[in-house]
């Protein structure tokens, strides 16, 4: 058995997608517990498979805890095969650590701890009955994130229209006047009339979607939440590709889905294309009433590219 520390760059929502491969890298360490460095530390609390989870914004790769590991290995599948755009971001993970790729891995996450927040925030808001959450915009490091602060994406590309969210909301409501729609995004991102805002952390959302009725987002953190919780819904693709950063339990949409069903075909689309995710909003609440809503938890598996 060896001590190896793993260190991660990125979005919360690639923190959780890494978790889906730490059985396998602790089983091929001989059982022994890895220990993670990177800005978003708390996906791995309560982890049974981490050791120790280091918050790279205050503690530095030199600490003597990190240094006297064995092995310090740099997982960045953005320097590597994936690149290439015919890797799902979870076997991209194990190409680089050397451990056999599954399609069936999923991400697993530990918020337990956040569920007495979760269910105070949910009774302070009234919410008593049936829900489901929205994120349509994004790309905003939530480590750097202040109230007040002007809203910049790091990735427009991926976010859905307002106007085309407005007409998605407003019928929602007409259609299920009982359900509350929870906006997941952070509190200087768009709001929408008849939604309330969830101004908490990321693991009380992470806690929140556990009970959902569904959800309706972009490529976003409750993409990956979703496949740890087993919770379905429409995922709408713009500049990212479902088949490198999805999964099968959601309906993953984009503009040029070219089958009848409209969603989840397994093709190598044009990331460059600004049309991928102009969806049509009336597709995409038919896909949700139809095919979503309250739909019972299936097995999750990452989306694999055909090509």
């Amino acid at each position: 058995m060896a001590k190896k520390t793993y260190v991660l760059e990125g979005g919360v929502g690639k923190f959780v997608a890494f978790t889906a491969i730490l059985p396998k890298l602790v089983e091929a360490n001989g059982g022994e517990p890895v220990q993670i460095h990177g800005p978003h530390y708390q996906v791995f609390a309560g982890n049974p498979n981490v050791a120790m989870s280091f918050d790279s914004l205050s503690i530095p790769l030199d600490d003597p805890r990190i240094i006297d590991s064995d092995e310090i290995i740099y997982v960045e599948p953005y320097k590597n095969n994936f690149v290439k755009g015919d890797q799902h971001l979870i076997e991209s993970f194990c190409e680089i650590t050397g451990i056999e790729y599954d399609p069936a891995m999923r991400p697993e996450m530990y918020t337990d701890h956040a569920k007495e927040v979760a269910d105070k925030w949910l009774a302070d808001n009234g919410i008593t009955g049936d829900y489901i959450l929205i994120q349509f915009t994004g790309g905003q490091p939530t480590m750097n994130f202040a109230p007040g602060a002007e809203y910049a994406s790091s990735n427009p590309g991926r976010n859905y229209p307002p106007y085309f969210v407005n007409y998605i909301v407003g019928r929602l409501r007409e259609l299920y006047p009982d359900t509350t729609i929870i906006d997941a995004t952070l509190p200087n991102e768009p709001g929408f009339e008849g939604t309330i805002k969830c101004d908490q952390h990321w693991t009380v959302v992470s806690e929140i979607m556990k009970g959902a009725k569904g959800y309706l987002a972009i490529d976003s953190l409750l993409n990956h939440l979703s496949a740890a919780h087993g919770v379905p819904g429409v995922v709408i693709w713009g500049n990212t590709r479902h088949t490198q950063f999805g999964y099968t339990h959601n309906a993953n949409m984009t503009f040029h889905s070219p089958s009848k069903q409209r969603y989840n075909d397994w093709f190598k689309m044009d990331i460059n294309d600004p049309r991928n995710v102009l969806v049509d909003p009336g597709d995409v609440l038919d896909v949700f009433t139809k095919d979503i809503y309250n739909k019972e938890s299936e097995e999750v598996c990452c989306a694999q590219c055909a090509n």
